[in-house]
């Protein structure tokens, strides 16, 4: 099996463990990532083929693709005071991901206050899923 590597500090979409997709951000080494960015709740992962990964690239190259909705996300964010806008690089991804695909779903251009906040919804749950299975692994390491 070859190992690929990708950019460091760029975003994935792979396979979680609850049979749907998740985005996660590539680690400095380019062969792991981070689906939580606080060191405390979660390690870096490896990126395996078996997770089917499938590069989104940086969030100034997803944000490119509809510079609209990203604008809207980032002052959708800032409106509720969201300090995640300007240090959780990986939360907001995350949201840009969840609007990109109920646009893509509804075919509209222009998220709504709805969306955003569903896209935010669902970035949160990621984020939870991501500590919570950490958490298992952590406990089971414990146990062994």
């Amino acid at each position: 099996m070859t190992t690929r590597k990708w950019q460091a500090g760029s975003f994935l979409e792979m396979d979680d463990l609850d049979g749907g997709r998740k985005v996660v951000m590539v680690c400095r080494d380019g062969v792991t990532y981070w689906d939580a960015l606080d060191a405390d709740q979660a390690t870096p992962l490896v990126i395996h083929p078996v997770m089917n990964p499938v590069e989104i690239g940086t969030m100034a190259e997803f944000a490119q693709k509809a510079p609209e909705a990203a604008h809207r996300v980032i002052a959708f964010l800032r409106r509720r005071l969201d300090q995640r806008v300007d240090n959780d690089p990986l939360y907001v991804m995350r949201v840009l991901w969840a609007v990109s695909q109920k646009l893509q779903e509804s075919g509209n251009a222009d998220p709504d206050d709805a969306t955003l906040g569903w896209a935010c919804a669902q970035a949160a749950i990621q984020q939870q899923t991501a500590v919570r299975m950490h958490g298992y692994a952590a406990t089971f390491c414990e146990a062994a």
